[in-house]
């Protein structure tokens, strides 16, 4: 009998200067602009389905993980969560790389508004394939930099 792995949940969270409105706005709106703003991880990004911004979009993601090795891997994910009010995003593993060691791969992502600026929140929560797959860290530190790459963009 197949034996399951456990669903784990691990999350980073930062203050910028940017207000959450507007933060909120470039990660649902702009987030295909990534290979513009983050190059030295973000190599190319493809709307697959809908509009890439709306409940359902898929996108493809090809990208480095320059910690674990040079290798390019690439992502289909679906946007399954927009929640306007509450400044949420889900992006949900739906094909690729990701999904040859985890089961389960969603990202969430929460913007709130901090004095003028705001609190970014990135969870990710996933199963491995196999408990000795890798654990995802180096992602959380790649998401902790999205939205500085975007302040830092946006900001010039």
């Amino acid at each position: 009998m197949a034996q399951s792995t456990p669903t784990h949940v691990i999350d980073v969270e930062s203050e910028i200067s940017c207000p959450a409105d507007k933060m909120y706005d470039l990660l649902k709106n702009q987030l295909t602009q990534l290979p513009v703003v983050f190059p030295e991880i973000y190599k190319n990004a493809q709307v697959l389905e809908g509009d890439g911004k709306s409940l359902g979009s898929v996108r493809r993601w090809t990208y480095v993980i320059h910690h674990t090795s040079d290798e390019i891997l690439v992502v289909d994910e679906k946007l399954t969560e927009v929640d306007d009010e509450k400044r949420a995003l889900t992006l949900s593993a739906v094909g690729g790389d990701l999904l040859k060691t985890h089961k389960r791969f969603d990202v969430r992502v929460v913007v709130n508004q901090k004095g003028t600026g705001s609190v970014v929140k990135w969870h990710i929560i996933f199963e491995k394939v196999d408990e000795n797959d890798p654990h995802p860290d180096p992602y959380l530190e790649i998401f902790d930099n999205i939205h500085k790459k975007f302040e830092q963009h946006f900001h010039k």
